[in-house]
């Protein structure tokens, strides 16, 4: 009997060439038409789902630049209604025409009252004269959640 290892090595390859895909959120343009400095492509979220035990994420912003950013950072924050509560903040250095990976770990799961979003902006923080940071890019997302997280809180 004549064993083939081409099928399981073609599962195999299938998987991991779609498992990051799992991972993804669906995402919004804090603006909700995009902005000049390049566009995200993926957002992905581990775990996924968040289960109601889960104390840290680990989040990672995936795009295009279409400019640099020299000295810049990724904030990621829990905004509801009223609170917006930075939750992790991290220098970066994005070149323009490049595709960018922005990968944050160690993220505080954050539980706000009511209904709120995470979020991810990429700041600019030397903008010609300006003192104050320069948003070039801002994402908003839900957590991933089961159906069992939903129904325990």
């Amino acid at each position: 009997m004549a064993i083939s290892y081409v099928q399981p090595l073609l599962l195999l390859l299938g998987s991991l060439f779609f498992l990051p895909a799992l991972r993804a959120v669906n995402f919004e343009y804090c603006n909700k038409s995009g902005y000049d400095f390049g566009n995200v492509t993926h957002v992905n979220i581990s775990p996924n789902p968040v289960g109601p035990d889960v104390g840290e994420l680990s989040i990672t912003v995936i795009g295009y630049a279409k400019e640099s950013i020299h000295t810049g950072s990724i904030e990621v924050y829990a905004k509801s209604e009223n609170i917006t509560d930075l939750l992790r903040k991290q220098p970066c250095t994005i070149e323009s025409g490049t595709k960018f990976v922005l990968p944050l770990s160690e993220v505080p799961k954050d539980i706000l009252e009511g209904n709120y979003k995470y979020g991810v902006s990429l700041l600019d923080e030397k903008v010609g004269d300006s003192k104050e940071a320069k948003v070039r890019m801002c994402v908003d997302f839900d957590l991933p959640t089961s159906s069992s997280t939903l129904s325990s809180a």
